[in-house]
Order: C-alpha cells, then structure tokens, then sequence
C-alpha cells in the first residue's frame, strides 16, 4: 500500500557531523573531506539507483560536482564555528505502486520546483530499499542534502541570518542587564519556516496522488496525521531492551507478535479508508457526468442502435468504430446480437448498472475459485517438499550409518568435513520432518501419495467449474463493449440534422421496415431464449449443491 514518510534534520558540527560524509553516504561514493582530512568511502553500499546535483542557473558549474573538493567541501570551509549548522537533511518515502523511473521523475520535479525554484542547491540520491524480509514491503526513498547557507547571485556564499534589534516605544535599540543591544536573530532565507515545511510535505502528497490520477490508481497517500484525518489507531505495546535484542536474533516474542499483528491491523486500517475516500471522489466524479449527458439510452437501445449501424449500410463508420473493429471488439452478426438480447431478458437485465453488477458477480465467483485453487496448489506443493526431504533421508541414510559408526574423535571430525553440506542437510530433513512421525517414528509416505492425487484431481475439477463462469464473464464484457460504443456514438454530433429527436420522429418507411424486420427476426429465437433459462437454472442449481457440500 501506499505509505507516506517526510522527514527533515539539520546536519550540525554540534552533533558531531560533517555534511561530506552525508553526501558519501547517500550517493555511495568516496568523498574526501578537505575540513577535517578524513576519507568517507561508501563505495560498498549497495542500492543507491540515482543521484544528481541540481541547482539554480546563476550557481556556477563547479558546485554540480560532488566527487572533488567543491561543493560540499566549499561549505564546510564557509562555516567557522565548532557548532555550526551545515545542511538540511530530507528522508522522503517513494512508492511501490509506482515504477522506478516514475518516482526518480517524481524526486527531481519535486526538487526543482520546491527547492531549486527558492534558491537552495541540493543533492539529490534515490535508493531502492529492498526490503531483506520477504514479508516486509520494500521501502524506496530518496535523500536530499541542502545547504543552510544561500549561495548568493553575486557568486558568493551568502549570511544565513541576520539581526533584527528590538526597539522601545520611541524606536530607540534596547539594552540588556550587560548593556548589550537585544537583538532576535532572523533567517535570510525563511527556508526554516515550520509553515513552509507544512507547503513542502503537502506538495509532496499532491505531486504523488495525481501521478495515482495519472495511472488510474486508487492508492493515495495524506501528510495529516492520523489524529487529523479522524482515524482511531491501536498503539503498540513498549518493547524494551530485551524484547528487541531478542527480535533482532530471529526469535520471537509474545509482544514482538502482538505489535506486528497490531502494525498490520493499523496498515490495513488506513488503507481502508483512503480506499472508502477515493470511492467516494470517483463516484461523484462519475454520477456529475452522468447528471452532465443529455441523453441516457437504455442497455437495449444501445445495442439495437449498435447493429443498426452496422446492418443498414447508411453511412461510413466512424474513427472511433474503425478502432475498435481493428482491435477485434465488435458483435459481426445478427446471432451473436439475438444472443446479447437472450441472455439481458433471462438475467432480468435492463441497465448498466445492473449489467456491470452482474460483471462483479461472475469476478466474484471466478476470484473465489481462482483462491481456492491457488490453496490446493499451495497444499500440493507442501506435500511435494515433504516427498523430497523423505526422499534425501532416505538416500543419505547410508551415509549417516557410516559417520556415526566412527568410534574416534578425529575420525567422525575428518569425515564430518568431507561430507558437511549432506550431512547438516539431512539433519535439516530431519528436524522439519520430526512433526509429522507417529508414535512409532514412521512418516505417512502412502498417506501423502494419496492427498496429493486427490488434491490433482481437485484442481482439475475446479478449473473445470470455473472455466463456465470465465466464459460468461468474457461475453458479458463484450456485450458491455457494444453497449458503450453505441453510447459514445450517440452523443457525437451529426451534421445536416436537427438533433436526434427530430431524426426518430421523421425516419424513413425503409429504415422503420429493416428496424421491423430485425424484431421479427428476434422473435423467431424466442427458443434460444427458453434454452439459455434452461441453462441458467441448471447452472444456479449445481453452483448451489457445490456452496450446500
């Protein structure tokens, strides 16, 4: 799912660190800081996908250079002070709905138009942040390192505050018990306003939820916090010391458990409900240009108006029909329309809407049936991993005779070396296989040979019941395809006439007698249309035998 992340530190000598060595370590490179006299070598990182260093057009060329004594080295030489504030430091997360390419471009525009745009230089490093456990989501992001001093017009590094003196009544500087001038110090840049971090995390989520618009994806991502956006979440338990440690080796605990299922619940939570919001949006968009169309002709005018068009030979398709007969999707023949029309009436189908209920009904289905047989296959393939850990215990049974038959100490050790790999694998076997022994030590060999044909089987029947309801699905989807190019159609405007009204009111005898030929052909497969009922109960009656076992 969607995740949002956007967080900004201040590089600081104070802290102990340098804005050379940040730079090394976000783009995975050796920087030599010019400073201090040290080396910073990241070569060894691994997943750093891009890197580049933007900047406005006035800054000299010499500052897009990171690898030599410039950029970064400039600024550390341009601070003086032992605490001194060097860069801020952004941590920004990138999407997993989206492909590489799309977030780099995403991190630059973004960089350019919110960083670059007011003046600040920034180092900019896009990491993949694979995710090491297969459970876990991978977590892409991208850095940013920017200068707190402004490099200035004039080609020169500029004063990151200044004094602003604070007055009496009469305009007069104030004084304090020393006899010093009180003074408030003022950014020159305002680039640390909290109002302006607030701008920066929202253009953040605007820029990401229309690249979701853009690719028709209903993931969205919301800087508010959870408390702000009206959503309840569990909290997680305090670990502690110990409990982490513990986590960290690989072993689990009782609270470690409990907070990742609370982790999930809380991810699936928030996911729900940008889910539910966007419904939301997408229905009033839809239901506004519904309410905007004219004209809303029903799901069998629709499709009379589709096959008038293409019987009665009046005019040349349009660019619209000539595409989608090139890609295949059009009804070629009077059966096939008789059909559309026989299965509307025997599924009591009159609109849309209730022909896109239908589409959901038979995905329902299918996807139930496509999950319950992806759960067989999973269960075949545990018995066919069990079958091969017998099968190695078997064959390196032999071999472990042999070992535990040395009685000496060097022996067992000098044959434990030349066969280490086989024998820690049998032991391995052995360990997985130990739960599934009786009383007696014997593993269920002919028991497992007997699930895994019935599970074949299993399958097989399944793909067989659900391949109908495939079937059905790829039919009522190019009956909906019709439907909607004779829509679309519709509301294009047609020259040399005075609206579509007016056409219907004064039709030509011959295309009155062709509409009245093609409902008197209808009429004759009034059988197709009693067959397909009887099909329908059929169908209805052994789909609820299979839901009654």
């Amino acid at each position: 799912m969607a995740l949002y992340h956007f967080s900004v530190k201040q590089v600081s000598r104070g802290k102990g660190q340098t804005v050379v060595n940040s730079a090394a370590y976000i783009s995975g490179q050796k920087l030599y800081n010019d400073y201090y006299g040290q080396v910073h070598d990241y070569t060894r990182k691994s997943g750093v996908m891009f890197t580049e260093i933007l900047k406005p057009d006035y800054v000299p060329e010499r500052l897009s250079d990171r690898e030599t004594l410039t950029l970064w080295n400039e600024v550390e030489r341009a601070e003086k002070g032992k605490r001194a504030q060097l860069a801020y430091s952004f941590d920004i997360a990138l999407q997993n709905e989206l492909t590489l390419e799309e977030n780099i471009q995403l991190a630059r525009e973004f960089c350019q138009e919110q960083f670059v745009a007011r003046g600040m230089i920034v180092d900019l490093a896009v990491h993949e942040g694979k995710s090491k456990d297969g459970d876990e989501p991978d977590n892409p992001h991208f850095h940013v390192l920017a200068p707190i001093r402004p490099f200035t017009e004039e080609g020169i590094w500029g004063n990151k505050q200044k004094r602003e003196y604070v007055l009496d009544e009469e305009g007069n500087r104030i004084k304090d018990a020393k006899g010093k001038y009180v003074f408030n110090a003022v950014s020159t840049t305002g680039w640390n306003d909290p109002e302006l971090l607030k701008e920066w995390r929202k253009a953040w989520t605007e820029k990401v939820n229309d690249k979701f618009r853009e690719c028709h994806m209903a993931a969205r991502i919301d800087h508010r916090s959870y408390k702000e956006q009206g959503i309840d979440l569990i909290p997680t338990i305090h670990e502690g010391y110990e409990v982490r440690a513990m986590e960290k080796k690989g072993i689990k605990t009782i609270i470690g458990e409990l907070n990742r299922a609370i982790r999930q619940f809380n991810q699936m939570f928030i996911s729900l409900k940008e889910s539910i919001q966007w419904m939301k949006t997408a229905y009033e968009e839809m239901k506004m240009e519904l309410d905007r169309r004219q004209q809303n002709p029903t799901l069998l005018e629709s499709l009379q108006d589709y096959y008038d068009k293409k019987t009665q030979n009046s005019s040349k398709l349009s660019n619209f029909y000539a595409e989608m007969e090139r890609r295949g999707k059009k009804i070629s023949n009077l059966q096939e329309f008789a059909k559309s029309i026989n299965y509307l009436q025997v599924h009591n189908i009159e609109t849309m809407d209730d022909l896109q209920t239908r589409i959901q009904e038979l995905n329902g289905i299918i996807s139930a049936s496509k999950a319950e047989i992806s759960e067989k296959r999973e269960q075949l393939k545990n018995l066919e991993d069990l079958e091969k850990k017998m099968q190695v215990l078997k064959q390196n049974q032999p071999l472990i005779d042999e070992y535990n038959h040395f009685f000496f100490q060097k022996r067992r050790e000098k044959f434990y070396t030349e066969h280490k790999k086989a024998i820690n694998y049998y032991r391995k076997c052995e360990r997985e296989l130990k739960p599934y022994r009786d009383k007696k030590g014997r593993l269920p060999e002919s028991r497992w040979k007997k699930e895994k044909e019935d599970l074949r089987i299993m399958i097989e029947e399944l793909k067989a019941d659900n391949q109908p309801y495939q079937d059905e699905l790829a039919f009522v989807k190019k009956v909906q395809r019709c439907a909607d190019i004779a829509r679309r159609d519709r509301e294009m405007p047609e020259t040399g006439t005075s609206g579509l009204s007016e056409e219907k009111r004064e039709m030509p005898e011959q295309e009155s007698k062709q509409k009245s030929s093609i409902h008197g052909r209808l009429a004759e497969n009034q059988k197709l249309i009693e067959e397909e009922k009887v099909k329908n109960r059929q169908m209805k009656k052994k789909r609820s035998n299979e839901i009654s076992l």
